[in-house]
């Protein structure tokens, strides 16, 4: 009988440590976002204006990232590239600058950085939201 609570002891703790070590990976950092992220939505003005607009992002792991977007409104379409810088929280909030813009955008990541969600914070007049899913390991916008 003893070895058998001793047995199911240590079962618990080892149970207890993996649950642990698992907690433990939960956390992100700026290697969180390392890749290539791929994206998609339709936006809408509080005048009722829509678009549409797709684009990739390249973080670096580092708190750097390059991006290429493409926007149309129906009638005519723009592209826009350039870069900027990013931090990312343990509990895996990344609030990215877009070049030089004084109101960052707020993600909200996955733990494996596969993915993030986004709403647009901008104060802009205009609303989306949406989700943006790693497409490569490989920083693709050069």
């Amino acid at each position: 009988m003893h070895k058998k609570l001793v047995l199911t002891a240590c079962a618990s703790m080892l149970g207890l440590a993996a649950i642990a070590a698992s907690a433990e990976e939960e956390n992100c950092s700026l290697e969180s976002l390392h890749g290539t992220m791929a994206w998609s939505e339709v936006t809408s003005t509080a005048q009722g204006a829509a678009s549409s607009g797709s684009g990739q992002e390249s973080f670096d792991g580092k708190g750097h990232m390059k991006y290429y977007e493409l926007y149309s409104d129906g009638v005519s379409s723009q592209t826009y590239s350039g870069t900027g810088t990013y931090t990312v929280t343990e509990n895996c909030v990344a609030t990215v600058t877009y070049d030089s813009e004084v109101v960052p955008w707020v993600y909200f990541v996955s733990a494996d950085g596969d993915h993030y969600y986004w709403n647009n914070n901008q104060g802009t007049g205009s609303f989306s939201a949406g989700r943006a899913d790693r497409i490569s390991r490989e920083l693709l916008v050069k």
